[in-house]
């Protein structure tokens, strides 16, 4: 086993003791300089130490505790597979970050309790439905594109980016379009915020707002998912409070996100690489293959798994309690599975990338999240010129628990 790019012990006063020094080292994908410039290439850099290391620096919810850091496809197959090893709960710690204790359901929850949740939702987003909702999804990339389809340019992920997406998703959700602008601050300050109480902040402001929402829902249920969640059975009884808030709570985080990021990452790659443009130009049909290997070249989220109980994983011993962290982009950028793994390469075949997820957690949103992702390249590419980064503009990029890009000049002719 190749070994971990050391740091000085004095510096990580964290580390266990069952942690040997050989295998500690920093993958800070919070604050890493690099993360402002490309995540993906500092990402792909694990691949050349170990398959497993400690890194002190990695998580999120501010304890200043390490965790392990897997950096290959198969051994995170592996850990999402099995969750009697490898437990969610408290993956995404939010509850914890306000002083409460209630899990995201499903995102949380472990079988056989997440299996029935499934249950109840997988319908929400189910095919057929995505594709009922094709219409309106075209209508609206349309409809944000005819704002700017006569200039010469446009912010792209104020003007379409992240508009498109989670326009969709409120309206699935049944939140107000008006309140677009301060839950995507919310969402921001969650995520990122720069200070734990900005954090902290958010995560309440969300809570009351979910609270006000299913409370409405439960004396007026209307044909959305809020409804759904508050009014749906299991085991007979209704959900109860903090299954309900749990639930919502994924589904607002989730939904204001991933998909934004995704599409921001795509476009800046197609406007620096005006051969892949037109090549999509050229084969529109082949556009939902071409998502596919987008969506491994850019997988953007970070999640966690927890260790039950005390185990040797290929060599390395963990002890139960210990934090498991995944970045998804490690295992879709992994050369063991993929040749040249940073190279977009729209004849790829066989690609099994992590961009949404594996096993039990598999994304339940993944047939609308294609769907979007399609659309939006198709109708872009058969209504905007060739485009290009505007001279002179700076491309805004984070990492973070999903890696984003807040800012983006785009120019055509």
């Amino acid at each position: 086993m190749a070994t971990a790019p050391a740091i000085p012990l004095a510096a990580a006063p964290m580390v266990p003791a069952h942690v040997p020094a050989h295998l500690v080292g920093s993958f800070d994908i919070h604050n890493a300089p690099e993360m402002a410039q490309d995540p993906f290439a500092f990402v792909s850099r694990l691949h050349a130490g170990p398959d497993i290391f400690w890194s002190t620096d990695t998580m999120r919810d501010g304890t200043g505790d390490g965790c392990w850091v897997v950096t290959r496809g198969e051994l995170m197959r592996e850990i999402l597979g099995d969750p009697s090893r490898f437990s969610s709960k408290g993956e995404a710690g939010f509850s914890k970050l306000i002083g409460e204790d209630w899990d995201m359901i499903p995102l949380e929850i472990d079988p056989p309790m997440h299996t029935a949740f499934r249950e109840i939702l997988n319908p929400i987003l189910y095919p057929r439905v995505v594709a009922r909702m094709t219409e309106g999804v075209v209508q609206r990339a349309n409809d944000l594109i005819d704002q700017f389809a006569d200039k010469d340019g446009c912010e792209f992920m104020s003007s379409f980016g992240t508009p498109f997406p989670i326009s969709i998703f409120m309206q699935l959700m049944g939140l107000p379009q008006e309140w677009m602008s301060v839950f995507l601050v919310w969402e921001e300050d969650l995520l990122r915020g720069a200070t734990p109480a900005r954090r902290v902040a958010a995560a309440k402001a969300i809570r009351l707002y979910l609270d006000t929402l299913a409370d409405e829902r439960r004396a007026n249920p209307k044909d959305d998912l809020a409804s759904l969640v508050v009014t749906s059975k299991i085991d007979g009884r209704l959900w109860t409070d903090k299954e309900v808030i749990g639930a919502l709570y994924l589904f607002f985080v989730g939904g204001l996100d991933t998909v934004a990021s995704s599409l921001g990452w795509f476009f800046d790659f197609l406007a620096r690489n005006p051969e892949k443009q037109q090549w999509l130009r050229d084969n529109p049909q082949e556009i939902p293959h071409a998502v596919e290997e987008l969506v491994r070249r850019f997988s953007v989220v970070t999640s966690r798994r927890r260790c039950t109980r005390d185990l040797d994983f290929h060599g390395v011993q963990m002890k139960q309690g210990d934090w498991i962290s995944l970045t998804y982009s490690a295992g879709s950028l992994d050369p063991s599975a993929f040749d040249n793994p940073l190279e977009v390469d729209f004849h790829r075949k066989g690609v099994r990338h992590f961009g949404f997820s594996f096993g039990p957690h598999f994304c339940i949103g993944t047939h609308l999240a294609r769907r979007e992702m399609a659309v939006a390249l198709r109708l872009w590419l058969s209504r905007i010129p060739p485009f290009r980064i505007r001279e002179g503009s700076q491309v805004a990029r984070h990492g973070g628990g999903v890696f984003g890009i807040s800012h983006l000049e785009l120019a055509w002719d």
